[in-house]
């Protein structure tokens, strides 16, 4: 049997993306807060992801699983995190903000439309900008 993508052995479902999001501090899909790699350091995500390594494994194929689920760090959690949420068609965008000088990545879900932006059509769509401050 083929596999499903280039990824995963298995599809993940609701329950790999709902631990996923309960280990990022995330409510749901539709969470929209913004977290830094400080509130992944104060949520222990790489000790958390550690911990469910065997539930996460069994969706990865095993080469992947290899590269992935091992010298975990908070940005092999995030690409994690961001490869279990495209099959469901979310991404976690990255945004480097400047916080009293320092440069902090902050990430957010968004719900990764496919029709997004269609020069062809841009008129008739709405944009909804927001800034942080």
């Amino acid at each position: 049997m083929p596999s499903k993508n280039q990824l995963f052995k298995i599809n993940p479902d609701l329950n790999s993306i709902n631990l996923l999001l309960d280990i990022f501090g995330l409510e749901n899909l539709d969470d929209t807060r913004f977290f830094t790699k400080k509130n992944m350091i104060d949520l222990n995500v790489v000790s958390n992801i550690h911990d469910n390594i065997e539930f996460l494994k069994k969706y990865y194929l095993p080469c992947k699983g290899k590269i992935y689920l091992t010298n975990l760090n908070e940005k092999k959690c995030i690409t994690i995190f961001r490869q279990f949420l495209k099959s469901f068609h979310y991404k976690c965008i990255g945004t480097e903000k400047s916080i009293n000088g320092s440069k902090i990545m902050s990430y957010r879900l968004i719900f990764n439309d496919k029709n997004q932006i269609d020069s062809k059509n841009d008129s008739k769509r709405e944009y909804v900008l927001s800034f942080d401050i």
